[in-house]
């Protein structure tokens, strides 16, 4: 009779070693094919950079696909609207609006940009208000750059505002939806105030289009487009900075996931004469830049109605916070203002925002 034979304890240590050995060796090759494979979908972020609108855009974003390729397609897209929406450049649909007596008929692009900024306008009572290119160039702000460097800029008389400001006014624009057809009759449209939040919706359009699962972030002035969640889970740290702080000194900090935050400042573009700062956001009804805030900053999901109120919660400051606190949030708008004796106001939701947690 055979007797069975018991294992070797050491035998089975070198097994059991063997095994758990071939595990990890299995877990390492896969984990080194994802990250190969798939790095782009857990935060491996390139960034780009280029100088348009005036401004650096700045692109920190992670993709399956080439993030080179994205990225360029983006700038491209930017450039395209900078030249065919620049007021001051011949070739541009705004120069031959603005330039012409008579009917001017234009492309769908256009006519949607142009509704679209009559129906802000309307939103926030004229506080945003694309017709005020000739005040806009009356005070220097066409040329920002080459007048700084030159220190070319003077106040206007109140004669000149007065005029100029008469030959502005939103209502004045008229629309032939059927034709598709603008008249400007007499104001020169100027979109500063909503062609980097419409140029930041295409470049989230553009990425998505290449990828619907990318993430980051895209930059332009003082405004950002989330293009998803940090990592593809956490929050972006937002900074909003303090009007009368040093770069990089903050007043407030968001935490954002998806949407866009824009924040109008009066230190972005500003000249100081006889100790008076004068900047680069018009009140249309004065003609003078606006002094009832020094920044505002609008969370919105929709980056042009972010941009736009942006700039029209800087024109109503405090003295019209219960209407920008009401009407506002009515389009999906959170709202925070600093006033000139740097007194933060915010709207019921913006502190949900202002919480990492949540």
């Amino acid at each position: 009779m055979q007797s069975v034979q018991q294992p070797d304890p050491k035998e089975i240590m070198i097994l059991n070693r063997i095994v758990v050995y071939s595990v990890i060796v299995i877990f390492l090759v896969v984990m080194a094919i994802y990250l190969l494979f798939f790095s782009g979908k857990t935060g491996q972020y390139n960034d780009y950079e280029d100088y348009i609108f005036g401004t650096y855009i700045k692109i920190k974003i992670a993709s399956k696909v080439n993030t080179n390729t994205v990225a360029k397609a983006i700038f491209n897209e930017m450039k395209r609207l900078e030249q065919k929406y620049d007021p001051y450049n011949e070739s541009s649909v705004l120069y031959k609006l603005n330039n012409s007596e008579d009917w001017v008929e234009v492309d769908d692009e256009t006519l949607s940009i142009i509704d679209t900024s009559l129906k802000l306008a309307r939103y926030t009572e004229g506080a945003f208000d694309p017709s005020i290119g000739r005040l806009i160039k009356l005070w220097g702000f066409d040329k920002f750059t080459q007048n700084q460097s030159t220190n070319q800029f003077k106040v206007p008389t109140a004669t000149e505002i007065a005029e100029a400001a008469s030959q502005s006014g939103y209502q004045k624009i008229a629309i032939d939806y059927l034709n598709k057809k603008i008249k400007t009759n007499g104001v020169w449209i100027d979109l500063g105030g909503l062609l980097k939040g419409y140029a930041l919706k295409r470049a989230y359009q553009i990425a998505k289009e290449f990828d619907k699962n990318c993430h980051g972030f895209i930059e332009a002035g003082g405004q950002i487009m989330i293009l998803g969640p940090k990592y593809n889970k956490a929050n972006w740290v937002i900074g909003i900075r303090d009007p009368r702080g040093q770069p990089g000194e903050n007043i407030a900090i968001v935490y954002m996931k998806e949407g866009s935050i824009a924040t109008s400042g009066d230190y972005e573009r500003f000249f100081i004469i006889d100790n008076v700062r004068y900047h680069h956001i018009i009140d249309p009804k004065t003609g003078y830049p606006a002094n009832k805030a020094v920044s505002a900053t609008i969370i919105s999901e929709d980056p042009v109605i972010a941009d736009a109120f942006s700039t029209a919660a800087f024109v109503l400051g405090k003295d019209n916070w219960l209407f920008t606190r009401t009407v506002f949030t009515k389009y999906g708008a959170e709202v925070m203002i600093v006033t000139p004796k740097k007194e933060q106001l915010r709207s019921d939701r913006f502190y949900i925002y202002e919480v990492a947690d949540r």
